[in-house]
């Protein structure tokens, strides 16, 4: 009888199911071999399939194709963890016809004349529904016959009771997939929580450690003058009796680097009007600073009080020492924290360039008012590298600078000398106080510690007059140290009487 071509609609369909029997008569396998073009295995290919004797795993299923040099292994599982099945969810149908409708047996064997709608359309179908080998469709690998391809056999296993074996494998475990500010937090507990038998020492010999450690301690007398010379204070000698020689500005940290500053525009603009204005339309300069450049031209006043060479030397340093004062002005307004980042480029188009693989820099301001390596020169200067935990960073981990309080005080007071040189040993501490966004009550002890003087403008304030100054006053006779405020023991409150 002819198969079907195509399938009327409303025709009649019978579906026979034949119901796996087990072993290896449960029906037809499927297989899909990826190895070769026709997807066929070739000809002469015995095939074999057996079941794995495990408990609890007798549904897993191996079939085995041999031939002359390589065998085509399929499983029906994943794993030997894989759970039972529990249906079987894969089936081959074959669909065929099995009444003509009315037609006479005579009618197949010849003589011509086809089929009519009609009958046709009285035809009887059979739907034969199979399930496949194994419950699924089974991949077939090709493996040499000289390998080896099952698993090996886990001996020595760990003993996971033993506390020291789960301690190994969570540190395994911690390794391999925590962060690594995890992995450093918990290196930190864990060094808490060890104790080291050698720190506890026994009571004669921590005695005689104290003894030791207290031979040659200072006095209050000593410990004051100790402090004293080591003020937090920018490089200075107490015994200097002139400005420039009490706060020499070769000593500034960065005074190498200020070739590369705009001071020459500086100069030039205390001179000329229109550089002046150019440089304000520029706009990569601070007002603060522009508006102490017509100072530059009025320090021949202390030409005769200071060791300089001669007046365009002056001029050239405090042009320096207004371009250091732009620096540190925008150093200070930063947040005080500074982490490497990549650079951020764009297209054409406005989008955003990938740049993973450039290397990580360090920028707290635009690179037309500071350059980056005096950028990174202030970083390394006044800001301290900041680790989590005391670890150190790990390869390609963004490194983070931050910037203690003394040093940001240090920066204050590098302002505050700045502006005393731009400005003839004194300047306009009210509109310092403004700058730097601070209180006149607070600047004031850090202008005391420099050995400054301070007083007010003459005139009343509705004039111009009233304002709060600092003034060096190192006229050639007393020393530096006779102006810096003396250190003192802190006072103590009396022992109570019982």
């Amino acid at each position: 009888m002819a198969e079907p071509k195509t399938l009327k609609r409303k025709a009649t369909v019978a579906v026979h199911v034949t119901p796996g029997t087990g072993g290896m008569e449960e029906g037809p396998f499927v297989c899909h071999l990826p190895s070769r073009a026709d997807g066929m295995p070739p000809s002469g290919t015995e095939f074999s399939a057996w079941r794995k004797n495990i408990e609890f795993r007798g549904q897993h299923l191996v079939l085995r194709g041999r031939t002359r040099g390589v065998d085509y292994v399929g499983t029906n599982f994943d794993n030997h963890g894989t759970a039972a099945a529990n249906a079987c969810s894969w089936f081959v149908a074959r669909l065929k016809r099995v009444s003509d409708g009315g037609r006479g047996a005579g009618a197949d064997r010849g003589g011509g004349g086809g089929e009519t709608e009609e009958e046709d359309k009285n035809a009887e179908y059979q739907l034969d529904v199979v399930p496949i080998g194994g419950g699924q469709v089974i991949q077939l690998e090709t493996r040499c016959h000289a390998l080896e391809y099952a698993s090996p056999a886990w001996e020595e296993g760990e003993d996971m009771n033993d506390p020291a074996t789960r301690a190994l494998y969570n540190d395994r475990l911690l390794k391999a997939f925590s962060s690594a500010k995890r992995q450093r937090k918990v290196s930190r507990i864990q060094a808490e929580r060890k104790v080291d038998a050698s720190s506890l020492a026994a009571p004669d010999a921590m005695r005689d450690a104290l003894i030791q450690q207290t031979k040659g301690e200072l006095d209050g007398k000593a410990l004051a003058d100790l402090a004293g010379q080591r003020r937090n204070i920018p490089a200075h000698d107490q015994h200097a009796t002139n400005p420039h020689d009490a706060y020499p500005l070769r000593r500034f940290p960065l005074y190498p680097l200020l070739e590369r500053s705009a001071y020459k525009e500086l100069l030039d603009a205390s001179k000329k009007p229109s550089a002046m204005d150019t440089l304000r339309a520029g706009g990569d300069l601070d007002v603060f600073v522009l508006d102490l450049v017509p100072e530059l031209q009025r320090q021949s006043h202390f030409s005769a009080a200071v060791d300089a060479s001669n007046e365009t030397a002056m001029k050239k340093e405090a042009a320096k020492a207004l371009a250091a004062l732009d620096q540190l002005l925008a150093f200070r307004q930063h947040k005080g924290i500074v982490v490497e980042r990549r650079p951020r480029r764009k297209d054409d188009n406005g989008n955003e360039l990938d740049t993973s693989d450039e290397p990580l820099s360090v920028s707290w301001t635009h690179e037309t008012k500071v350059d980056s390596v005096t950028q990174r020169a202030y970083i390394d200067t006044f800001m301290t590298l900041a680790s989590l935990d005391g670890q150190p960073f790990l390869p390609g981990e963004p490194k983070r600078w931050v910037r203690p309080k003394a040093e940001t005080d240090l920066i204050t007071l590098h302002v505050i000398l700045m502006a005393l040189r731009a400005g003839g040993w004194q300047c306009d501490v009210t509109a310092l106080c403004k700058k730097l966004k601070m209180s006149l009550k607070d600047i004031t002890p850090l202008c005391k510690e420099l050995g400054l003087v301070m007083g007010k403008t003459p005139g009343a304030k509705k004039d111009g007059g009233g304002a709060t100054t600092a003034t060096l006053k190192l006229d050639g006779t007393k020393p530096l140290k006779d102006f810096l405020p003396q250190i003192k023991k802190r006072l103590q409150a009396a022992k109570k009487r019982e």
